[in-house]
């Protein structure tokens, strides 16, 4: 046996990076050739839809029927030719723990186990193609226990797509000013740093070649960010919307310096009142959102910037009560139901996503088919129990929100109350703002709430970048 030299080692390492770049290249070319279609698909009819909709849940159910000895027993008494999307309630539900005890039933990717993906997933840096052109990720999750996806070539670049095309319309007016899209946009991603998880590797996989997006870590201070945001002077611009406050108390002290055509804000649920501190601070800039999931994608910003609709040419998203029944429109529940339509490598049918959704109960005013989403109201799991008392954190926040000096926060439960940790740049009314969030313990009944309140240097942030506003005590 011959040991490699270490020019040998160097070499070889050379050659795999360039044919990651290569694969990355004709990955983002790809999702270049499915554009057109996902985007004319915005105008579809409600007929066009439903008629798409049960067509790709038939393709699944013969696919998975098929290949996925898992589901092809839970589905058997489904008929793929006959089925309709209201037989899709006739199928059991299942979670986090359901995908990563049963991963090598599920998978239909010859070969695949969830063994040799948890060992790719330790030995990968900066490329997560495996089994040929299927991709690999992870996901920490709220409940703790981290999840693995695997998507085929085609499901992932639909899936990106689907997301990122109710940006086209926002970013039409820079034809106008010479600027080609996308080959001159300058894009900046304020997100997680390098890793295995799913905001990182599909934006790095769909940055383009020719003009790759600037990606800068949520992890550092605004005194790193801002000199970095007024080099890149990004028309396009991506952060969590825990930065907002931060990014425009900079903007109006003068410190930061850009005029971005798109403001997109993301992988965090968006109060209201950062929605319409970003729409002050760059009044020229659509301010747009949208919610997704490593399970599949999701949604799409709705183009007048308020909400985002359901992509239901890809997923079915069924908003659930406690008990799994379904929820009406205008009501809010307490989890959804995701299916992925597209995506054969992993299915995901009917997974149990513990976000409250709260869905349009009329047709929106953007003239849209598409099912809208109001808001999406946090998770089930951030809510404060208090014995038999169940407050939803948010009526906190509104006290936090109207103090303009503050720049991040972060609400603590406690067992008679909350504790709040922020970081400000300027002095806060802390009588107001504990006077605030003790009234509003005690409307949902709370006897003697007691509030605290910290200023702090540093917020810590998830492995990703996000910043957990609500951070309930443990059950």
């Amino acid at each position: 046996m011959r040991f490699r030299s270490t020019f040998e080692q160097r070499e070889n390492r050379t050659l795999a990076e360039a044919n990651v770049e290569q694969q990355r290249a004709a990955h983002y070319a790809f999702l270049g050739s499915l554009m057109p279609e996902l985007i004319g698909r915005l105008s579809w009819s409600r007929a066009q839809i439903e008629a798409h909709r049960t067509t790709a849940f038939r393709d699944l159910l013969r696919h998975v029927r098929a290949h996925s000895p898992w589901h092809a027993r839970r589905a058997a008494h489904l008929d793929p030719s006959t089925a309709t999307l209201a037989d899709i309630v006739r199928l059991p539900s299942m979670n986090k723990s359901d995908l990563m005890e049963n991963w090598d039933e599920i998978v239909t990717i010859p070969g695949a186990s969830r063994r040799e993906a948890e060992e790719a997933l330790r030995k990968m840096t900066d490329q997560f193609y495996i089994w040929g052109d299927n991709v690999l990720f992870a996901s920490g999750g709220t409940g703790g226990r981290p999840g693995l996806f695997l998507y085929d070539w085609s499901a992932l670049a639909m899936t990106w797509g689907g997301m990122n095309r109710g940006f086209v319309k926002s970013l039409a007016p820079l034809a106008g000013r010479g600027i080609e899209v996308p080959q001159q946009v300058r894009t900046a991603s304020i997100g997680a740093e390098m890793s295995a998880h799913g905001s990182y590797v599909v934006g790095r996989i769909f940055s383009n070649p020719l003009n790759p997006t600037h990606r800068l870590s949520a992890w550092r201070s605004a005194d790193e960010l801002i000199p970095q945001l007024n080099a890149i002077q990004p028309h396009f611009l991506f952060c969590y919307p825990s930065l907002i406050l931060a990014l425009a108390a900079a903007a109006k002290a003068g410190e930061l310096k850009i005029e971005p055509r798109v403001v997109y804000v993301g992988a965090e649920r968006l109060p209201d009142a950062s929605r319409q501190l970003a729409r002050r601070t760059w009044p020229q800039a659509d301010i747009l959102t949208c919610w997704g999931t490593s399970e599949g994608g999701g949604t799409f910003p709705c183009p007048c910037g308020d909400g985002f609709h359901v992509s239901e040419d890809l997923v079915i998203i069924e908003p659930v009560d406690s008990a799994g029944a379904a929820v009406a429109p205008g009501q809010r529940s307490s989890g959804i139901y995701f299916t992925n339509l597209v995506n054969k490598a992993l299915p995901i049918i009917r997974y149990f996503i513990d976000d409250i959704f709260e869905m349009d109960d009329g047709p929106c005013v953007c003239g849209s088919s598409y099912q809208k989403v109001r808001q999406v109201h946090g998770r089930t799991v951030e809510i404060f129990h208090y014995g038999e008392i169940s407050v939803r954190p948010t009526i906190l926040e509104l006290a936090v929100l109207e103090q303009l000096h503050i720049l991040e926060y972060q609400i603590r439960q406690t067992p008679r109350g909350a504790h709040l940790a922020y970081r400000s740049q300027g002095e806060i009314d802390a009588a107001r703002l504990s006077a605030k969030m003790r009234q509003a313990l005690l409307s949902y009944g709370l006897q003697e709430p007691e509030i605290t309140i910290e200023k702090i240097a540093l917020l810590e942030r998830t492995a990703v970048g996000k910043l957990k506003h609500f951070v309930p005590l443990p059950p």
